[in-house]
């Protein structure tokens, strides 16, 4: 989707209907098939799917320009599609099949203009079909089960991995999302030209207060719409390039709960999204890491009875529905069970059954942080993975997993 260039007027500059407009494409942007924004919201709903009778499959294809070129992504697919069969069963076998071969075959007929990745999360039975492009090159890999394999696409989104990037200026503004590392013009906005309002027919002595008013209005309107945006969006931050003036009138306008996350960086108004990228790359560590180092924090800070120290305790806790904040080292992984009717998680389950409800069906879990994600998010909780070296090394007695507890 191109950008969308919006006129503010001097009167009038956020009209009710442009604020509608803005809202439309801001939402349309979020469900874009070639390359989607993820958003904690997405991330609920994949965690919500859930399929019994036929597997959902999920696929993630590296999409990198040297597999674009030769068709490096065929002869990849086709053996990971391979050892899939291998291991399935007959009865699951024909429908895997005419999945992935639905698969290759949207594929051949298109390859995603845009990314470096593309995940495929697909059920025959249920009509399902997700497709989601990203700019950063996953591991390939063919994963089939009730759900959606969804690990990767939670570490690679994360509070401060998407951000609203404004560049403002009192004849023209741009609003960008970056995301991943990847930066996307959305809307460019016509202000007013100053200088051919300052006419004759304007006294002196007016002149000054004319503009700056004219100043005042515009930053205002553009405030509106960095909020629209952000919430429609759900960035983490807003990163501004202005400016001093008109960075002054904007943040005026801007609610207390934006003006706390907004970082200031250097770039031209011209600038390309490619040189703006370059532009964060700095800011973009520093952002990451200072928000995995205030999660440490909170953990280090919280009162006695607020902690979930431990993978099983943290397993616990997730049962029971009191995380507010699973964390994790990204590094971590490991296999565990899962009760087939509580959905109760175990790094391994005491004796033949679950201690929780007595079910005597306990299910083998491939990824034990994957499954404790997956409760997180269908609590509302947040994930918070340790990326960085230094939260990692700071994680100490908290490692691997441990949680943010509402009570």
């Amino acid at each position: 989707m191109n950008s969308l260039t919006v006129s503010l007027g001097v009167h009038s500059p956020l009209t009710p209907e442009l604020r509608d407009r803005i809202l439309e494409t801001t939402r349309a942007r979020m469900e874009e098939p070639a390359y989607r924004l993820l958003s904690p919201e997405h991330l609920r709903g994949l965690v919500r799917l859930e399929s019994r009778d036929d597997p959902i499959i999920s696929v993630y294809l590296r999409l990198t320009p040297e597999r674009r070129a030769t068709g490096g992504w065929k002869p990849v697919l086709s053996s990971l599609a391979h050892r899939t069969l291998l291991k399935s069963d007959s009865a699951a076998s024909d429908s895997i099949r005419r999945q992935l071969d639905r698969i290759e075959t949207a594929l051949n007929e298109q390859l995603p203009e845009l990314g470096r990745s593309v995940v495929f999360l697909v059920c025959e039975r249920l009509g399902i079909w997700r497709q989601i492009t990203l700019p950063i090159a996953l591991a390939d890999r063919i994963h089939v089960g009730p759900r959606p394999y969804i690990r990767p696409l939670l570490r690679c989104w994360g509070e401060g991995d998407r951000n609203l990037v404004a560049l403002l200026s009192q004849e023209r503004s741009r609003f960008f999302v970056e995301h991943l590392g990847q930066v996307e013009e959305i809307y460019r906005v016509k202000g007013q030209r100053i200088r051919g309002m300052l006419t004759d027919r304007v006294p002196r002595d007016r002149r000054d207060v004319l503009a700056t008013q004219v100043l005042k209005d515009e930053a205002r309107a553009l405030a509106q719409m960095a909020e629209i945006i952000m919430r429609e969006l759900e960035t983490s931050y807003l990163l501004v390039a202005a400016p001093p003036d008109m960075r002054a009138a904007f943040m005026e306008h801007l609610p207390k709960a934006i003006v706390e996350n907004v970082q200031e960086f250097a770039a031209d108004i011209h600038a390309s999204p490619h040189a703006i990228g370059e532009a964060l790359g700095a800011l973009r560590e520093k952002l990451r890491r200072d928000r995995e180092a205030a999660v440490l924090q909170e953990l280090e800070e919280a009162a006695f009875g607020k902690v979930a120290i431990g993978v099983q305790e943290t397993l616990d806790c997730l049962r029971e529905g009191r995380v507010a904040a699973l964390v994790v080292d990204d590094r971590f992984a490991a296999p565990g069970e899962q009760c087939a009717e509580c959905k109760a998680l175990f790094q391994e389950a005491p004796g033949d059954g679950c201690p929780v409800c007595k079910s005597r069906e306990l299910q083998n879990v491939d990824d034990l942080v994957d499954a404790a994600a997956q409760r997180a998010l269908d609590s509302a909780a947040r994930v918070a993975f340790m990326r960085h070296p230094e939260t990692q090394a700071r994680l100490g007695k908290f490692a691997p997993m441990s949680a943010l507890l509402r009570y």
